[in-house]
Formats: structure tokens, sequence, C-alpha cells
């Protein structure tokens, strides 16, 4: 086993990713990250014991050279034994109005994985396995500490994650993108390159283009370091999150929580406890809405209407999301209703 394999058994075990007799179905572009993964996975199949396949999906948006990708995945799994899901879209037509293509994209990648983790058989465990690395997580970080993110935004890019009834794994978490180029080299393995990563047209790409290798001259293990930081950090948000989960417990009231209690949480366990309050309540939790609805906690009566007709609501003292249909004017009264 060399060191690339080494540190992907590392993550797979530390994180507990997936168990023995598992289908791990890697997320295949074609690019090198993820054709990294995909020969890892099946180089280790008989250390973890595992059955593995892999999903591709033509998104269509480059033409000739997304037919290629799809035709360079086809012929890598049927030399590897890998049974191979296709799916091609037209993200162009996908897309809803004001969704971006990226978003749109994703999207897609999405509905696709979640179809494909279902088509198992009934209790068989299936899990997704992307191939995120540890530069990816690098580059998370810095693209939320520039926009302003909290603690969950500085953990970067979680090691496992559900999706649904499954759980979506990053068995490179630990591995840097030099480190997947010297193994595919050492396999003598091709793989595909996306033009449009190369461009710094993109947020992202400027960070991996200009900022990742400055950062690089002053520590060369500014990735390592990174990812260090972030696994502590997470070790940190986690027990805040429980600390939260079990203070709504707490003030249970019903089908509500007791507000003033909640109020008087700790700061960081407060916001926590609010976000999972209106996730809850199908609002999207935005640090605005966030800290706007902690604020109400003092109040024994409140109405926040964070969006379209969702509600977080104070009523004696207990608070609550609620759902109150709009009229077709656009606007209700009892949203206005001083409580």
């Amino acid at each position: 086993m060399n060191s690339f394999e080494e540190k992907v058994t590392a993550a797979v075990r530390e994180h507990e990713m997936f168990g023995r007799g598992a289908t791990v179905i890697a997320a295949l572009s074609g690019g090198a990250d993820s054709v990294s993964l995909l020969r890892a996975l099946t180089g280790l199949r008989g250390e973890f014991g595992i059955n593995v396949e892999a999903c591709h999906l033509n998104h269509g948006l480059r033409g000739a050279e997304s037919d290629a990708d799809e035709e360079f995945c086809r012929s890598l799994c049927e030399r590897l034994g890998v049974i191979l899901s296709v799916r091609r879209v037209n993200v162009e037509q996908l897309r809803c109005r004001g969704e971006s293509t990226e978003l749109c994209a994703r999207r897609a990648r999405y509905d696709f994985f979640k179809d494909v983790l279902e088509s198992g058989e009934l209790f068989e465990e299936r899990v997704l396995a992307t191939a995120h690395t540890a530069s990816d997580n690098a580059e998370t970080v810095l693209f939320n500490m520039v926009r302003g993110a909290g603690l969950e935004g500085l953990c970067g890019i979680p090691p496992k994650r559900p999706l649904g009834n499954f759980s979506v794994v990053r068995p490179l978490i630990f591995c840097t993108r030099a480190e997947v180029e010297r193994y595919l080299s050492s396999l003598s393995q091709d793989f595909v390159t996306d033009k449009t990563n190369l461009s710094d047209e993109y947020s992202r790409n400027k960070i991996r283009l200009n900022v990742i290798p400055e950062l690089l001259k002053i520590n060369p293990s500014a990735v390592e370091t990174v990812c260090r930081m972030t696994r502590n950090l997470r070790l940190d948000s986690e027990y805040l999150g429980e600390l939260a989960k079990k203070a709504l417990e707490s003030a249970r009231e019903g089908k509500g929580w007791n507000a003033d209690e909640l109020s008087k949480l700790p700061e960081p366990v407060k916001l926590r406890a609010v976000k999972m309050i209106l996730a809850e309540g199908k609002i999207e939790p935005s640090d605005a809405r966030i800290r706007t609805a902690a604020k109400l906690l003092e109040k024994r009566s409140a109405r926040y209407n964070p969006c379209k007709d969702r509600f977080f609501t104070i009523r004696r003292g207990v608070c609550f999301t609620e759902q109150i249909k709009q009229d077709f004017h656009g606007y209700n009264e009892e949203k206005f209703q001083n409580l």
C-alpha cells in the first residue's frame, strides 16, 4: 500500500465512512481527483471488503468535450471491471428562473446521485464517494472566510454528510492535489482536464490559481495546516451543536420552545438552537435571519416573517415556526399584527 492509499485508508477509518460489504459509488467526472478516487477504491476493495461502482453525469455544457469525458469514464470503468451508471442532461434547459448554470448543474448532479443510491437492493449499504481533497477543503475555507462565514464555514468540507437516507463520503479529504497527481503518475493513469478549471473567471478558481500558490510560498504545508485546523474546528462545532440540541430538548413546551429559557443561553449555543428551529420550520437559516430571530427571544410575543409564508413566532413566551398563507394581493394582514 502506497502513502496515497494509506491516507485514504486513514480517512475512511477515522470517519467510519462505510462498513464491510458496502457498495461505494464513486462520482466520476474523468478529472484527476475523481480518477484517483476510483483507482484508490478499487485498489482497496479487499482491504475494506467493499463493492465499488461509479456514476457519471454528462452535463452537456461543453459539447464534444463533455461527450469525450463520458467516453473516457466508460472506457476506464470497463478496464477496471466497475459498473458505471451514466446520465445525460441539458443543464441549460433544466435551469429555473434566476438559477445560475453552476447551481443548476449541482442540482442535476445530486438528483442523479440520489437516484443511483436508491437503485440498490433493500438493506444494502450504499454510499456516494466524492473526490474532494485537502486542497478543495483549503479553497473552501478561504472562500467562506472572505464571505464572512462563521465557525461552520471555517470547518470546510465535512468528510461525511447525510444525503437523504444515505451518506456522502470524501475518502480523499486528507490528500492534496499534488499527491493526487503523483499517485496517478505512479500508475501511468491518464485523466481528462476541464478547461473551465484553468480560467480564473470564477471566484473559487481565483483562489485555486492565485491565492493558494502564494500561500504555499509562505508555507509549503499550508494545505495540510488548514486540514488540521478544520479537523479541530469541526470538533468544536460539533460540541456546540450537541449543546444546542440538549438546550432545545430542555426548553421544549408542546410544539414549541420556551423563548426566555433559550434567550439566556450562551450566544454560540443560542444561535445554533435558533438555526435548528428555523431549519426544522423549512426556513433557510441565513446569518441575518438567525440573529434577527434570536433577538426576539426576550419578547413575550412577536412575529418575524423571514421568507414568503413562513414565520418565526413567539406567543405567550413560546417560540415556534408556522406557515401562514398569503392572500392573492401578496400579503396577509396577520403578518403585521402586533402580538
